[in-house]
This record gives structure tokens, C-alpha cells and sequence, in this order.
């Protein structure tokens, strides 16, 4: 009988595979997948109640999940409400409370909920967008003067606090307040350097992600606080929300110092204010936009079928994360086998996975018989956004990419030449980019308006399909005579 150890995990079973990040053996991790986790827990963030009407659906949805997978914990990165209301934080509980009455699962097991409020919980936002009074501030928004400590108490049983510790199964949890707050965590982690047990991972919640981290470190950051905070930990695990960042992206786990791990999305899939078919509608750009958002008629853009949440198996020596569409109800892809403590240079590190993909042809291509459709629309299209209704416009479609050795496609550059024009560029994210894998299957769709490029001359249109890491695969080419 062949004995296989958790501890033995890591060195006998991972390799660079040809997706360019970390693969497993089947047969020992067929074996090893016998072994019970340590730990797992569930993570939900930015659940905005108060956002969209089906927040609280898309909520249970979640929960339920975690109910069925067995969760010790459920970890929220903030954002739970939308305007930082406590009736939006008392629709929350009344979910929690259905699923996990008392705070337990069906089994009488002790299921423990730790949350980190973000921008939208703590900073006056219902008092902005409400005009409320000092009156109605004081009665109706979440964080003002004594409000958390009595909400909390009376909500969930617990204690308000800006740096809050709990221990769930002899691990150990960390979390702080939006950062408007002034959370000392740097002061934190040094005065309580020697209680973590170095032999175990711990896990640190903060609503926004460590700066320079994970999706790339430019989207949702903080100032750097808890990366010095973190960095003397190989063993940390951050786990942070805010950005909105499609867990769909390979950028979304990283590793150098310590271990940093972008949080499912409940209120809708983002990917970037630099797409031109993408924007929140705050966005300096938003209304230069030739093309609509994704998500219309939704404003604050993103795709709100990219709604998500993530379950984490804790082992001796690795994580396993799942990432789950609660939407589709159906795995994003599969589950990242992520090494503890972090590893310098490692599986996860987004240089060498960069290069592994590129040196392994490891990028999604269009299939042999994918063509480019373009056409002169001189009355507009539905695609236009609102600032540019019924502009003359030409309307471009290509398939979908094909995944490549589970490269799949995240954006697309679509260039127009023309002579006597410079070229114009689109870069354009990707129709289900989000999705479970199969039901990404959506073409591509780009505009570009007649005043770019002349009439009555040939263009030539040129679509490049990219991964999230902005490797490119193999273009086609269409001609619009």
C-alpha cells in the first residue's frame, strides 16, 4: 500500500505543466485528494446588498455552497453593504442566519463568520449618496460613532473591533477595517510577531489588496501597509477584495514575500477601466467611450453574470483554491494548488509563469477557420454607448479563442488600417471572460467610429487574442473593401 503524507505533497507531485503554472501528478494527487483538508473555508466579497436586486439571492446562492462543501469558516473582505447602511448589514445576517442558523451548520458544527468592512461599509457613502442629516446618519449608517459596536453585537454576537484575531481549527485569522480607519496593522504584526506559528500558514483579511500583488498589483490597492506588515511571513496568506478582479484571471494568486489571494467577486466581474468596452461610470473615460460596458444598462460597468466566490482546503504544505461561478453554479477552472509557506521564485511567481506559458506555446489561438466579419453601419449600432447613439460606426466580430493547454483568452487587441490614416486600436476584454469555461463560448464584438477611418477605401482589421498575463496568441486578419 502505497503511503503518501501531506507534507510530501508539494515536493513529489508539483511540476511547471503546460499552462505555465503549477500541475500535479494525477495518480498521487488522485490518491492525496483522499486526505481530508486540515481546514476549509469559504470567501465572499464585495456582496454589495443595497447594489443590485438579487445581491441577497446571489448570497445564499454562495452560502449554501459553502453549507454543502462542509466550511469551518466563512471569510468576508468587505463591501458587504452598498451604501453603508446597517439595514443593508441586516439583510445580510437574515441570509447568514437562514443558512447558518446561530451561526451553525445543519450539523450543530460551529461555523465561524469573520468579516473586514470596505470603502462602501465604512465611509459615509450612504450619506453621500442619501443627503441624510446627522439625525439619520447617526440612526442609519453602519460605521458612525457607536453604531459598529452595537450592529456587530447585536447582528452576529460579536465584538467590533479595527484589528480583530480569531483562531478556527488551530489556525489563526487576522483581519482589519477599511483603511480610512486607521488600522495599525504594521504595529500589529510586529507586536505579535512571536504568536504565529511558523509551521502553519495563517490568513490575513483586509478589504483592499496588498500593493503590487495580486491581478497584477495595479487595480484596488492599499499604500503598502500590509505588505511591510506581511513581508516578514513567508507563511501570511492575504486574502483581499475591492478591486472586483475576475477570479478567472491566472494573476489572481501570487507570490514573493508572502502569499496574496484576490477574493471572489459577488457583485459582478471587472476587468479594468483600460478597455474600451468596460468602465464604471465614474471613470473619466466612461463617457468618451465609443463602446457600451459590458453590463449595461448597469452603470458602474463589469459583467454581473461574473458573479463568484472561492473555497480554500488547508493542508500541511499547500492550499487547494476552488473558484466557483455562483451564477452558472459551475467551477470557474480548476482549482489552484497553491505551495506553503511562499516560495520566492515559485509556481506562483508571475515572471516565471510568463515565461513558462510563452516558452511552451501556452496561449490561446483562434481556430483555423476563424474569420473576421466587419460592416459600415451609417445609422449606428445597439453596441454604441449612450454619449454616441446613432453615429455612423463600423461593427467588427470574430469567434471566441480557443484555450490553449488551459490558456484561455482574456482580452483582445483589434487594430483598423487604413491608407492616409494612423491605425486606431481597441483593446477590448473578452465576452465571458469570467465565465466557467463553457459558457465562455461568446464572440467578440468591437466598434470603431467612421470619423477613425475613411469611407469608400479598403480597412483592414486585425484581432490578437491574449491571456491575462498579455501573451499573445497567433491574429487574423479580415478586409472591409
Amino acid at each position: 500500500m502505497m503511503q503518501i503524507s501531506r507534507r510530501g505533497f508539494v515536493g513529489g507531485a508539483f511540476a511547471f505543466g503546460v499552462a505555465g503554472g503549477p500541475k500535479v501528478d494525477v495518480a498521487l494527487a488522485d490518491a492525496i485528494s483522499c486526505i481530508p483538508p486540515n481546514l476549509r473555508f469559504g470567501v465572499v466579497s464585495d456582496v454589495h446588498i443595497g447594489g443590485k436586486p438579487d445581491a441577497e439571492r446571489q448570497l445564499e446562492k454562495a452560502l449554501r455552497w459553502f453549507h454543502v462543501k462542509n466550511v469551518d469558516a466563512v471569510l468576508c473582505p468587505g463591501d458587504i453593504a452598498h451604501s453603508g447602511l446597517i439595514d443593508e448589514l441586516e439583510k445580510f445576517a437574515a441570509v447568514w442566519h437562514k443558512v447558518f442558523g446561530g451561526g451553525c451548520a445543519a450539523d450543530g458544527r460551529k461555523v465561524e463568520l469573520m468579516i473586514s468592512m470596505g470603502n462602501h461599509d465604512v465611509d459615509a457613502w450612504g450619506g453621500r449618496w442619501k443627503s441624510y442629516t446627522e439625525e439619520q446618519m447617526l440612526t442609519h449608517r453602519f460605521c458612525y460613532k457607536d453604531n459598529p459596536e452595537k450592529t456587530m453585537q447585536r447582528l452576529f454576537g460579536q465584538k467590533w473591533e479595527v484589528i480583530w484575531r480569531r483562531e478556527v481549527k488551530g489556525y489563526t485569522f487576522i483581519g482589519s477595517q477599511w483603511s480610512s480607519l486607521n488600522p495599525p496593522i504594521e504595529a500589529y504584526m510586529k507586536e505579535n510577531a512571536a504568536t504565529f506559528n511558523p509551521a502553519k500558514p495563517f490568513f490575513y483579511c483586509q478589504h483592499a489588496h496588498p500593493k503590487g500583488t495580486c491581478h497584477g498589483g495595479s487595480k484596488g490597492v492599499d499604500k503598502g501597509e500590509s505588505v511591510r506588515a506581511l513581508t516578514p511571513f513567508p507563511n501570511a496568506v492575504a486574502i483581499t477584495g475591492h478591486s472586483h478582479c475576475a477570479i478567472s484571471d491566472e494573476r489572481t494568486v501570487w507570490q514573493g514575500a508572502f502569499t496574496s489571494i484576490g477574493a471572489g467577486c459577488l457583485h459582478e466581474a471587472f476587468g479594468g477601466f483600460e478597455y474600451d468596452n468596460v468602465s464604471a461610470f465614474w471613470h473619466a473615460n466612461f463617457r468618451k467611450n465609443l463602446m457600451a460596458s459590458l453590463a449595461d444598462p448597469k452603470p458602474w460597468g463589469g459583467d454581473a453574470k461574473g458573479g463568484c466566490c472561492e473555497l480554500v482546503e488547508v493542508f500541511d504544505d499547500h492550499l487547494v483554491v476552488h473558484r466557483q461561478s455562483v451564477v452558472f453554479g459551475l467551477p470557474i477552472a480548476p482549482a489552484w494548488i497553491v505551495p506553503i509557506p511562499a516560495q520566492r521564485d515559485g509556481a506562483f511567481d508571475f515572471a516565471k509563469r510568463t515565461a513558462s506559458r510563452k516558452a511552451q506555446g501556452a496561449v490561446p489561438q483562434f481556430a483555423k477557420d476563424a474569420k473576421i466579419e466587419a460592416k459600415f453601419c451609417p445609422n449606428g449600432h445597439e453596441l454604441e454607448s449612450a454619449a454616441h447613439k446613432g453615429e455612423a460606426c463600423f461593427y467588427v466580430t470574430f469567434p471566441r479563442a480557443k484555450t490553449v493547454k488551459e490558456s484561455r483568452v482574456f482580452d483582445y487587441l483589434v487594430e483598423a488600417t487604413a491608407d492616409g490614416v494612423n491605425p486606431v486600436v481597441r483593446k477590448i476584454i473578452a465576452a465571458g471572460f469570467a465565465y466557467p469555461e463553457e459558457c465562455a463560448d461568446i464572440p467578440g464584438e468591437c466598434l470603431f467610429s467612421a470619423k477613425e477611418l475613411p469611407l469608400g477605401k479598403p480597412i483592414r482589421f486585425t484581432v490578437t487574442p491574449r491571456d491575462s498575463f498579455g501573451l499573445a496568441g497567433c491574429a487574423i486578419v479580415g478586409i472591409l473593401s
